[in-house]
């Protein structure tokens, strides 16, 4: 009995949703990390294009503009999966509800609906699109050899945009699946209703069910007696 009275509150799932909430935020931390490592070095690459080249400008302000929007989808999911994590471990919240879930589920949505946006747009650019780089009095293609002689690349592939786009990808991914628990959380709750009074009633269920066994046995000598007499 008081293994049921100790029993978690959020057992349910607890371990598959502790370990994608994990991996889904150690993603999400590397894809920020990758990204914010992007802007660095397109920073670098902008000041060593003007020192070589005199007034040497590289465009790169769409690569930008979807990596900054990658990282940060990345970095509201790592956020979240960090607190949800922390919820279960520590078990902070002391009942899991059907609305509890649902205001997860909606989060969760909004965070998979993000990332896949930002990796859709990203994908777009990133994939097929090169920077371009501009001089005064030189020619663009002129400067793009002469980037692309000194062993450079200016196709965004090349870029840490590029494995930034994978992780945010695979995040996406990994969102969808602690979806799909958050869902299966739910009919759970829905069926059983709140885990934590489901552990009540299997301790009334199991002390009702001792009281019952109690009974019969104090019966029966009773009884016996009776017929004695």
């Amino acid at each position: 009995m008081s293994n049921l009275q100790s029993a978690d509150p959020h057992a349910y799932l607890k371990w598959p949703r502790l370990i994608m909430f994990n991996l889904n935020g150690a993603l999400s931390i590397a894809a920020t990390g990758v990204s914010a490592r992007s802007f660095v070095v397109l920073n670098h690459q902008k000041a060593e294009l003007a020192a070589t080249i005199p007034g040497g400008k590289l465009h790169v302000t769409d690569v930008v503009a979807v990596t900054a929007i990658m990282c940060t989808a990345a970095g509201l999911a790592s956020i979240y999966t960090a607190v949800l994590s922390t919820i279960i471990t520590l078990k902070l919240q002391k009942v899991e509800t059907l609305k509890t879930i649902r205001i997860k589920y909606a989060i969760i949505t909004l965070l998979m609906l993000f990332l896949l946006g930002s990796a859709i747009a990203a994908t777009v650019i990133i994939v097929p699109r090169s920077a371009g780089a501009t001089a005064p009095g030189i020619p663009d293609a002129l400067v793009a050899r002469l980037i692309q002689a000194s062993g450079k690349s200016l196709a965004y592939k090349d870029s840490l945009a590029f494995p930034t786009l994978i992780l945010v990808w695979i995040c996406f991914g990994t969102t969808t699946i602690c979806f799909i628990l958050a869902i299966l959380a739910a009919r759970h709750i829905r069926k059983y209703g709140p885990e934590n009074t489901t552990v009540s009633h299997a301790v009334s269920k199991h002390n009702a069910e001792h009281s019952d066994e109690g009974l019969v046995h104090s019966d029966k000598p009773a009884m016996s007696h009776v017929e004695r007499a």
